[in-house]
């Protein structure tokens, strides 16, 4: 009788091509049981902590009701109304009604008064506790039992009957299968429960006492699989997270609970337009559901590895595809790590902590000079903080080779002179939403974090390099309509310019070198014809990999790993990597062929460098190459090493370079010399590096991306030095000693 009450009609979501890839109210678990199949306690537990006068009102509680009724007023209706009896509560998931006006709580009230007069008690409490949200997707305490306990609701113990009615007011903040350890939340709430209904005389002290026992040495949560009533119609991860947003944003706009608004948007007959891309959103599902990705924890054969992908339009910031993990999906709206896991980024960070904002404040350039060697800082303990390079340390190096190879020291030492603080600064511009106090150290400039980044902000914020240095905010929807095609929400994406173009081109232009470089630790990501920029990620003892890149097209984010951090054990291959590689090729097969472009303007100069030295080359330079610079930041030195004095001189230019051997600065503003700073030792070191330089290689004639073009970029200043006109000129040679050990990102490689 109550469900006559309402009309449900589902809401619809649609593709960017306009086809439904989902009817929302179609997939909603439920599994409806009698009053007198649910044990005593349960229905107890949920009187007591939900509505303790259940039984005596008349479907409004009025002391409740009352003090609710002040508070609404003493907050100048700004705050949510409360109060809400079980019977009220039960009127608010079958209509939906969300409206904040006082006039749609007077309306709730004249409901809950008449399905008070045609209902029993009992009948309201059984259809309130078989429709209530409990889970992700899952309705009802007879689902909830299973999908927490693995059992029949019948079979609930006195403390599990707490922890479900405890649950009721926040049940994903309470979930324990979640990427977030909320033992300590789920104890308190669940003791909270016991505590009112020992209050209420539902239990004696010995009942309670011995939950209380049980709750403290830990509730055995054990994950039931719940079959969907509709299993053709398990949402996409990208829908799974489309409904997170816009359950948010009504929740927010129209101050009402985030279980009212779940109801509204999947009752209201609504159409919903995503920013899915269904062909990319199917090639990475086809992708991801691979057995090869799908590793066996040797801690527990059941446990396998997990992946997540993101895919954003960085022109609109349109996700166009998400992935939440390995594997046939099996269930809507469970856990979604592109969106919901918080993971270590080794050196995915690199680009965001350190290159961005040391090139925009112009403390670097592609050419400046950093010694790579063993180093310890001073970070106030006695043994120092020492960060490596796995010994594949390669002496004095060009931040372009560092990138290249992935080389950790001159990261870590141009976050010295940047500071962390500046860091954190720029990457919180960038989306970047779970940085903390605890993240200003250097360890930040290797992607040791204190919570982590989603996969979906990594990509956010590669995305604002990739967008010409303009964050745009990751949106799954464009708008929704009523079922009479009335707009009534369109997203707010927040826009920012971050970074000038011609930073952002440079930005770009570094990191195709890990694609192009002979030592490039993503040269597996080529794509024929179309640039791409990536950056690879690893964190200690192997727990994460990343591969974070953008063409001029798309920003993809992949992380693969164990949701419990263990080592990946993938045949010496980089499974984000292949996974990368994989959807990106295929996505981008079809599409014209497009560069990087280099901004319009005269503020990016170009000049001939030396890679040995990073200044301004001779002719007799060995494999000397063309370099992008900010306007006023080229060199104004030029390179004596590898003066040849028989060589055509062409230019009286004075050369003031100190001798290399008392390691003072090869040229400004970057200055060789080991610095200094504070550094905990307790947070985790990316541990990436490279393959040093073969004999055959230094003799090879280096060939950075410069566009893919041969040609002089217009409007760009060319310096050419050819031989200095100086006297006895002592022509010396570095003298590097390298190792052949292994870089970790190489022995990943595809």
């Amino acid at each position: 009788m109550a469900q006559d009450m309402i009309s449900n009609s589902p809401s619809q979501v649609l593709d960017t091509d306009g086809n439904v890839i989902a009817e929302l109210g179609n997939t909603k678990n439920t599994k409806n049981i009698s009053l007198s199949e649910m044990p005593d306690n349960l229905k107890n537990a949920y009187i007591s902590i939900e509505d303790q006068r259940f039984y005596s009102h008349s479907g409004v509680d009025l002391p409740r009701t009352g003090a609710a009724i002040l508070s609404y007023i003493k907050n100048l209706g700004s705050s949510s109304f409360g109060g809400s009896s079980i019977t009220q509560q039960l009127v608010k998931n079958l209509t939906g009604d969300n409206s904040s006006k006082i006039t749609r709580k007077i309306n709730e009230w004249i409901k809950a008064f008449g399905i008070e007069g045609v209902l029993e008690k009992d009948e309201i409490l059984e259809a309130y506790l078989n429709i209530i949200y409990v889970g992700p997707n899952i309705y009802g305490v007879e689902l909830g039992s299973k999908y927490y306990f693995n059992k029949s609701a019948s079979e609930l113990t006195l403390e599990e009957c707490a922890f479900l009615a405890g649950i009721n007011n926040s049940p994903n903040s309470y979930n324990p299968f979640g990427d977030k350890d909320n033992s300590e939340k789920i104890t308190k709430r669940t003791k909270t429960v016991l505590s009112k209904m020992l209050e209420l005389k539902y239990i004696n002290e010995d009942d309670y006492s011995t939950a209380i026992s049980k709750v403290d040495e830990g509730l055995k949560f054990k994950n039931g699989k719940i079959e969907s009533e509709n299993s053709n119609n398990i949402y996409s991860y990208h829908t799974d997270a489309l409904i997170n947003e816009i359950i948010s944003d009504i929740a927010n706009k129209k101050n009402i609970s985030n279980n009212f608004a779940t109801n509204y948007i999947e009752m209201a007959g609504l159409k919903i337009y995503s920013t899915q891309d269904s062909k990319i959103q199917t090639e990475m599902e086809k992708e991801l559901s691979k057995n090869k990705y799908i590793l066996k924890s040797s801690n527990d054969p059941e446990v396998t590895s997990q992946a997540a992908m993101v895919i954003i339009n960085q022109s609109n910031g349109y996700v166009v595809g998400c992935v939440g993990g390995t594997g046939k999906k099996e269930t809507s709206r469970g856990l979604n790590r592109a969106t919901q896991s918080y993971r270590q980024t080794g050196s995915a960070s690199k680009p965001l902590a350190v290159l961005t904002p040391a090139i925009d404040k112009k403390i670097i350039t592609p050419a400046s000079i950093y010694l790579d060697e063993a180093t310890t800082f001073d970070d106030g303990t006695e043994e120092g903080y020492s960060p490596t390079d796995y010994n594949h340390y390669k002496g004095e190096i060009t931040v372009r080779e560092a990138v290249e190879s992935s080389q950790n020291i001159p990261f870590v030492k141009i976050m010295e002179q940047l500071t962390p603080k500046t860091s954190i600064e720029y990457m919180k511009k960038m989306g970047i939403t779970t940085l903390t106090k605890t993240d200003e150290n250097l360890n930040l400039a290797l992607g040791g974090l204190d919570k982590g980044i989603s996969p979906l902000e990594m990509a956010a914020a590669y995305a604002t390099i990739a967008n010409d240095g303009k964050y745009i905010e990751p949106t799954f929807y464009t708008k929704i309509e009523n079922q009479v095609g009335k707009t009534i929400l369109k997203t707010t994406q927040k826009h920012k310019n971050v970074l000038s173009k011609e930073v952002a081109f440079i930005l770009k232009n570094l990191l195709t070198e890990p694609v192009t470089g002979a030592n490039g630790t993503a040269n597996y990501c080529k794509i024929s014809g179309i640039d791409v920029a990536a950056k690879t990620g690893t964190t200690n003892d192997d727990f994460d990999r990343w591969l974070c890149g953008f063409t001029p097209y798309y920003t993809a984010t992949t992380w693969f790993g164990f949701d419990k951090n263990e080592t990946i054990k993938f045949n010496n291959k980089n499974p984000s990597g292949q996974i990368w590689s994989s959807v990106m090729k295929t996505i981008h097969s079809g599409l014209s062929s497009k560069k990087f472009e280099i901004p319009s303007g005269n503020n990016i100069e170009t000049a001939t460098i030396c890679p040995k030295t990073g200044l301004l080359a001779y002719t007799s330079c060995p494999n000397s190459y063309t370099e992008y610079f900010l306007k006023g930041t080229l060199p104004n030195e030029y390179c004596i090493q590898h003066y040849n004095s028989t060589s055509t001189q062409s230019s009286n230019i004075k050369n003031t370079v100190s001798n290399k051997e008392t390691q003072t600065p090869i040229s400004e503003p970057v200055e060789i010399q080991t610095p200094t700073t504070s550094e905990p030792d307790n947070v985790q070191i990316n541990t990436e590096s490279s393959t040093p330089f073969t004999p055959e290689e230094q003799t090879q004639t280096r060939e950075p991306n410069t566009n893919s073009q041969n040609t002089t970029p217009e409007n760009t200043t060319i310096v050419t030095p050819t031989t200095p006109d100086t006297d006895n000129t002592e022509n010396t040679t570095e003298d590097t000693t390298q190792d052949n050990l292994t870089d970790i990102d190489d022995t990943f490689e595809q």
